[in-house]
């Protein structure tokens, strides 16, 4: 899912629907029956010692800052996703690929694994990025363990807990939105297709769950995955990082800025033009970030150009998202 989703140490952030665009070993029926599963997900697996689920992302994460986060998606994602998981294409991202992956057994489907290294945040990373595809749907996995921090959890436990990846028959939309770190209090019009990485919602205004072409306007609310503390002051560079890095539109230009102070946290807002990157059409750009000591919170608003108000009801969005 796109940029969102796809930071993976500090927030990768990946998205569904037209924000897909952008983006062996089998395992043994007795490990897979013991696979953990994120509140309401599909995809699971046995952790390794001494990782536990984690509450900010759906996935596990260890004392040591491993984590391994689980992305979900429709089936119809992964010849998408195994076209473009080439070390090459990732390597736009910062992961750089020892060889060019291998087989990935799952029971009941396949997948493949790519390992490497990644530089994120001031720490080197050994990572893992699988992506498979079950009787449900599919998965991204990515498994990240600082370099300093190996002899905590080795190669050998990650390559175990990845032999037992595992799919089950997802919970129903209610369900996964019940489990999202907030609560949404003004759904401002919008309606709700389907959460994200277990800790991000994706809202719509329109009759299709899949839109490839950009033609319905699109709310995304994410909160950081972990600590993701932004320096005081830099708040503005940031989130105007945020929305340049974003894949899904380009030639962007910020054409507002809005900052202020609320029940202690700083509130950023960003208004902004571009264009969508597939089809080339002007799109209206509303994004919202509340920053809260080490963590924050994201809302990104996406429109046709002749749907301005559908701005304005996003940050009502943003305005309502309070954590449980």
């Amino acid at each position: 899912m796109a940029s969102f989703l796809r930071r993976a140490a500090g927030g990768p952030i990946l998205a569904v629907g037209r924000l897909l665009a952008v983006l062996g070993l089998l395992a043994q029926p007795a490990l897979a029956a013991e696979a953990v599963f994120p509140a309401a997900g599909s995809v699971g697996l046995v952790p390794p010692p001494g990782m536990t689920p984690s509450k900010g992302f759906a996935g596990f994460e260890h004392r040591s800052g491993a984590s391994i986060l689980i992305t979900e998606m429709p089936a119809e994602a992964y010849g998408q996703l195994v076209e473009r998981f080439t070390p090459e294409t990732l390597r736009a991202t910062g992961f750089e690929a020892r060889g060019s992956g291998t087989a990935l057994g799952v029971a009941g489907g396949e997948g493949r694994v790519l390992r490497g290294s990644q530089a994120a945040n001031g720490l080197t990373y050994a990572k893992w990025v699988a992506v498979v595809r079950g009787a449900s749907g599919t998965g991204l996995i990515t498994v990240q363990v600082p370099e300093a921090e190996r002899g905590q959890m080795p190669n050998e436990a990650v390559e175990a807990a990845l032999s037992t990846i595992a799919f089950r028959a997802p919970g129903s939309l209610a369900d996964q939105i019940a489990a999202l770190p907030f609560t949404v209090g003004d759904l401002a019009g919008f309606r709700p297709v389907r959460a994200l990485m277990g800790n991000a919602l994706m809202l719509t205004d329109g009759p299709k769950d899949i839109d490839p072409d950009g033609a319905q306007p699109l709310v995304v609310v994410a909160p950081s995955m972990g600590r993701a503390a932004v320096p005081e002051g830099q708040e503005g560079a940031f989130a105007r990082k945020a929305l340049a890095t974003f894949r899904e539109i380009k030639d962007v230009t910020v054409t507002d800025e809005d900052r202020a102070t609320r029940d202690g946290a700083v509130v950023l807002r960003l208004r902004a033009t571009g264009l969508d990157t597939r089809s080339g059409r002007p799109v209206a750009v509303a994004q919202v970030i509340r920053f809260d000591g080490s963590s924050y919170l994201r809302v990104l608003g996406l429109a046709p150009a002749d749907r301005p108000e559908a701005l304005a009801r996003a940050e009502r969005v943003a305005a309502s998202v309070a954590p449980r």
